[in-house]
Order: structure tokens, then C-alpha cells, then sequence
């Protein structure tokens, strides 16, 4: 059971991280995106020093690449969907990731969830749909949203692209350990990120000047919470580890209730209540 709770562990992680982006919600987009992957990499090193594989596959270096670009595109149209939409209309489509995965993790590894593993993964989705669907647009709005708003079709497209890299990141584990392919993928999305500073560079540098602290802790949540995941993807079926990986809404709920004061939570909680089912029956398969 230690995947599991490693795989809590990192949804507790991203759950800190949204909170922290929350805070810093004037701060630029790319100057965010940067010190949550550069700032992690001395962490990540760290961590790697203890853990460093003996054989490292070639392989490892185009499934690299092309995760590193799959997420550059995955963060472009997650940021066009939040341009041209309503946050509650288009996010519930992110909950379709672990469902997306059930096929992809199928074809590259063979993993196929028994029953109850899949009962499980469609709890989770089906309670993180309810926590993200806002009762003005209806229980449907989202789906139907589909055919009349780019936004939504833009984070449903970004929800297909991350249970491709979760696949892909499971494939470069597999060609050398959890920690170097980590630290591997960090450094690559560091170097990627550093043409979108150069645009009003000066501003972006002083703002991490000024804020270094925060972002250095929030550097060394990132390298904790995707450790932590892709240390669970190697005891267990990646699908099970991300669906878990979900729980950060749960998370996210409560600290949004005790620290930010926010309210109206009853149709959160039911869909807490469902996603909290979905884990029993994929971590008592």
C-alpha cells in the first residue's frame, strides 16, 4: 500500500501548489511555470545523489523530448481554455485523465485494471466532475459545452495530453529510475520555459527576486509531489497512481474552506464523498 500513499502524498502536494499559485495570482504566467520547475532541480538533485540509477537507457531521450513538448502544448491550451471560457464550464474535463489513461497505460504497458480498479477510477472521475460542475450551467453544462465553447474542447484536449505524459513519464522511469528521469524532465522544462521569460526579462527577474522564498518552497513542493508519483508508478498501474493523484481537489477543498474562507461546499463534499469511495476500491483491489 505504500503507492498509495505516495500517490496521496503527491495530491496533497499539487493541492499545496494550486493554493500557492492562488496566492500568487497577479504574478506572470511563465515566471510561475519556471520556478516550479527550475527551483526544484536542487531539491531534485538532492534526492538523486541517493538514488542514482545504474544503466540509463538511450530511449530515455526522445521520450524526454517529447513529454517536455507535450506539456509545453498541454499548458498552452489549458491557458487559451482559461482566455476564452468559464473556469467552471471548461475544468471539469481535467477529471476525464485517469479514464483517458485506462486505454493509453493499456496499449504502451499492458496494464489492464480488474474490476474493482475500474469501478474505482470511474468514482473518482465522476466525483471530481461534481466538485468542478457549477449548478447555473446544470449537471450537463460541461459536456454539452463541448459543441459551443473552444475552451472546454481546449482543456478536454489537455486532459487526453496529460494521461499521455503520465504514460510517457512511466516509460522514462522504466529506461532509468523515478528520481533521474524526474530530475531529467525538470531540467528539460527549465531550459524550454527560458524563451518565454526573455519578454520583458527584467520585470520577470526582479518579480523572482522579490519573491524567491515562496518560490523556492514552492520548487520544493514540486520536487516532493511528482517524487513522490513516480515512485508509486513503479509499484503499481499508472492509471490507479493519477486517479489517486486526483485527490488533490480533496485537499484542495478544505484548504480552500479553513484558509480562504471559502463557502457553499455541500455538492463539494458529495463529490468528495465519491472520489474517498473510488480510492477504497482501487487501494483493497
Amino acid at each position: 500500500m505504500l503507492w498509495a500513499a505516495l500517490s496521496l502524498f503527491s495530491g496533497l502536494g499539487d493541492s499545496i501548489l494550486y493554493s500557492m499559485v492562488k496566492e500568487f495570482k497577479n504574478s506572470n504566467t511563465a515566471v510561475l511555470l519556471f520556478v516550479q520547475h527550475a527551483l526544484a532541480l536542487p531539491f531534485l538533485v538532492i534526492f538523486l545523489l541517493f538514488n542514482f540509477p545504474d544503466h540509463v537507457d538511450p530511449g530515455i531521450y526522445w521520450v524526454t523530448a517529447l513529454n517536455a513538448v507535450l506539456l509545453l502544448i498541454s499548458g498552452y491550451f489549458l491557458r487559451r481554455a482559461l482566455q476564452t471560457s468559464q473556469i467552471s464550464i471548461s475544468l471539469p474535463m481535467l477529471s476525464f485523465t485517469p479514464l483517458f489513461l485506462v486505454g493509453i497505460s493499456y496499449f504502451m504497458f499492458g496494464e489492464r485494471p480488474n474490476l474493482s480498479g475500474l469501478i474505482g477510477i470511474i468514482l473518482i472521475v465522476a466525483g471530481a466532475y461534481i466538485i468542478n460542475v457549477k449548478t447555473s450551467a446544470g449537471f450537463l453544462g460541461p459536456l454539452k459545452s463541448l459543441y459551443t465553447v473552444k475552451g472546454s474542447f481546449y482543456v478536454l484536449m489537455v486532459s487526453f495530453v496529460w494521461a499521455i505524459t503520465a504514460s510517457l513519464f512511466k516509460a522514462g522511469i522504466n529506461y532509468s529510475n523515478p528520481m533521474f528521469y524526474t530530475t531529467f524532465v525538470y531540467f528539460v522544462m527549465s531550459i524550454m520555459m527560458l524563451p518565454f521569460l526573455i519578454p520583458n526579462s527584467k520585470e520577470k527577474f526582479v518579480e523572482i527576486k522579490s519573491k524567491f522564498r515562496p518560490f523556492l518552497l514552492m520548487g520544493f513542493i514540486s520536487a516532493l509531489m511528482t517524487s513522490a508519483a513516480s515512485i508509486a508508478m513503479t509499484m503499481e498501474k499508472v492509471a490507479y497512481v493519477i486517479a489517486l493523484k486526483r485527490s488533490s481537489l480533496v485537499f484542495s477543498i478544505l484548504i480552500g474552506y479553513f484558509y480562504f474562507k471559502e463557502r457553499g461546499i455541500r455538492r463539494a463534499l458529495a463529490g468528495t464523498a465519491i472520489m474517498l469511495l473510488g480510492g477504497a476500491f482501487i487501494t483493497l483491489i
